[in-house]
């Protein structure tokens, strides 16, 4: 491998992540060299931004040229996309997939490549401007698995980025993207349960919205500070038994499809409640009052 700084990082694959990520990478000081897409005209606009980058039409074209290859297209494609490709021994081959590990790219790795798998533990939705991806790729945790000198490259990349480079062995990196959805997508859900609360009053979504995001943002900024048991709220941590009993009733009523999962998160708070110093018997209480039939 020639010297770190002298390393030429190419990407196939120009959506969001991959235009956000070779952009950032460029601004910390890496040599980004080449880009490929399924659109020319995708590639070409990430590389308009990057000083010295190229586009090329090939995924090999790709990696002809460069040293370490992101494979940056969807997730479904990468293997398929891996396997199109004759890769150099000892040359790095990189994807971004939440959800797998280093086995997407078993035929880089019997070909003698050094492979490795680079997740950041961020979202990208609603977003698409490489700029803005590249700013929301700064100080984030990136999961990193790899083999040959790109076990201490990719986190070198990671923390080029100001971010935390963390392992995660090949077993438990469904449980690692688990995580990520709880944490994003399902979010998500859980906000658009509460906004349609508000449409169920007779409110807009957008009430709903400008409610419900300040609320949630506050709870995020104290989980950020002291953590979920210190900034988690409501009748379950003050044992609450007859608010509790009287949400069931009106969800019943207005939105009996929440019911499920009002009660299973019910369910999910009782130990920080008792972390909090709530009684059994309070708990017990609590635990009957959601258990009631529909």
């Amino acid at each position: 491998m020639a010297r770190a700084e002298d390393v030429a990082i190419g990407f196939v694959g120009a959506g969001v992540l991959g235009s956000g990520l070779a952009l950032a990478l460029s601004a910390a000081g890496w040599r980004v060299t080449a880009i490929a897409s399924r659109t020319y005209a995708s590639a070409e606009g990430a590389a308009r931004l990057i000083e010295g980058c190229s586009v090329l039409e090939s995924a090999q074209q790709v990696a002809d040229a460069c040293d370490l290859v992101f494979l940056t297209t969807p997730d479904s494609a990468i293997s398929e996309v891996a396997g199109t490709v004759n890769w150099a021994r000892d040359q790095g081959v990189t994807h971004c997939c939440g959800a797998a590990s280093t086995e997407l790219l078993a035929s880089a790795e019997d070909a003698g490549a050094a492979v490795g798998a680079m997740h950041p533990f961020q979202t990208f939705a609603a977003i698409d401007v490489p700029g803005q991806a590249a700013d929301r790729l700064q100080g984030v945790t990136f999961a990193i698995s790899a083999t040959g000198w790109l076990e201490e490259f990719l986190p070198t990349l990671a923390q080029s980025l100001g971010g935390q480079a963390i392992e995660i062995p090949a077993e438990m990196r469904p449980l690692y993207h688990a995580s990520a959805v709880l944490s994003c997508g399902y979010l998500s859900t859980l906000l658009d349960a509460a906004v349609g609360l508000w449409t169920s009053m007779g409110f807009t979504e957008d009430d709903g919205v400008r409610a419900a995001v300040p609320l949630a943002r506050a709870t995020i900024d104290a989980i950020e500070r002291q953590g979920p048991a210190s900034a988690v709220t409501g009748p379950v941590v003050r044992g609450d038994a007859d608010t509790l009993a009287a949400h069931l009733e009106l969800l019943a009523r207005h939105a009996a499809h929440l019911l499920p999962l009002y009660r299973q998160l019910t369910e999910s708070s009782l130990h920080l409640a008792r972390a909090k110093g709530i009684e059994e018997r309070q708990l017990d209480q609590m635990r009957r009052t959601i258990g009631g039939s529909d």
